[in-house]
């Protein structure tokens, strides 16, 4: 038996214990106040377990980078929960999570399709190349530098296509276009970070497949001035 599951015995044998001893208090003045005393003390156990939850889901969280669907789901949760756990954590603490950093994601096209980096987190399983946008750095710097380190790949940065917050993660993004810098590229690259398992070039088709629910701007920019560079 594990320590946490002898503690939950000896925590659910110390409530039954008292409720039996409540229950055999003489008269029902007496039997109240005792009744009082269990239930206020269970109450402060309660609220303080319930902080002692928030903080826990909060932290998780932060640390994976959730969004508030994909932390109900490891909880197993709804979305609304989570959101309330996490909200009230806020409330009770008088503060909330820190905000996270913009990040920059790059749409690197070329005559083989658009560049997509798969991750080992799943956290989304395929997404654009791109990361963190580090202070006093550009979304454009910070997309040619997120590439090379992603994928080993140089890339010139083109025009911003959209900004906006995405409304799972809440992260502020940037999109910003581009190409390989040198005729030389191959279609399968070889992660050069830990947290990416695969970087491929995929067609319109398996782009459709492996990325739905792309940001609509992104998608009339590769239908309208990339559409004739991908292999079906």
């Amino acid at each position: 038996m594990t320590s946490q599951n002898k503690l939950r015995q000896q925590l659910t044998a110390a409530i039954s214990a008292a409720l039996d001893d409540t229950r055999e208090e003489s008269g029902a003045e007496r039997q109240y106040r005792s009744a009082s005393w269990l239930v206020d003390t269970l109450a402060e156990a309660i609220a303080a377990a319930g902080k002692l939850r928030a903080a826990a889901a909060v932290a998780l969280r932060d640390e994976e980078n959730m969004s508030l669907s994909q932390l109900g789901e490891r909880l197993g949760l709804s979305k609304a929960r989570a959101a309330d756990i996490v909200r009230d954590y806020a409330k009770t603490t008088g503060t909330a999570a820190a905000p996270l950093p913009p990040i920059v994601a790059a749409i690197i096209t070329s005559p083989e399709g658009v560049l997509a980096v798969r991750r080992r987190g799943g956290n989304p399983p395929w997404t654009f190349p791109g990361g963190a946008i580090e202070p006093g750095e550009t979304p454009a710097a910070a997309a040619v530098r997120k590439t090379r380190e992603e994928t080993g790949l140089d890339i010139a940065a083109g025009r911003i296509l959209g900004r906006r917050t995405h409304p799972e993660t809440g992260r502020h993004i940037t999109y910003v276009t581009a190409r390989p810098a040198s005729k030389v590229y191959f279609r399968r690259m070889s992660a050069t970070d830990p947290d990416i398992a695969e970087a491929r070039w995929l067609s319109r088709q398996q782009f459709d497949e492996l990325m739905p629910g792309t940001y609509q701007p992104v998608l009339a920019y590769l239908d309208r001035d990339h559409r004739r560079q991908y292999k079906s």
